[in-house]
């Protein structure tokens, strides 16, 4: 298959049938859309772990843990590794 750039907007890799195959985009505007990507993957991930039965009882846990005093704060922590 032969691929062409088309010259007017130099952004689209096209075939010998004029049809857009692959997009040309500045290393920065791609990075950009990545992140934004694995943003939106997270938000998206994160939205169902919150609809999770078994998450919501670990916080549940987590939170009376923390009510009852049974936590320690990370620089304790820390200093014990």
């Amino acid at each position: 298959m032969k691929y062409l750039i088309k010259e007017e907007a130099a952004q689209y890799i096209i075939d010998d049938k004029g049809k857009p195959k692959a997009v040309i985009l500045p290393v920065e505007e791609y990075k950009k859309l990545l992140s934004l990507l694995s943003e939106l993957a997270d938000q998206r991930e994160a939205k169902i772990l919150s609809r999770s039965k078994e998450f919501k009882k670990i916080v549940s846990r987590g939170l009376k843990e923390i009510r009852e005093g049974k936590v320690k704060g990370w620089k304790e922590v820390w200093d014990e590794l």
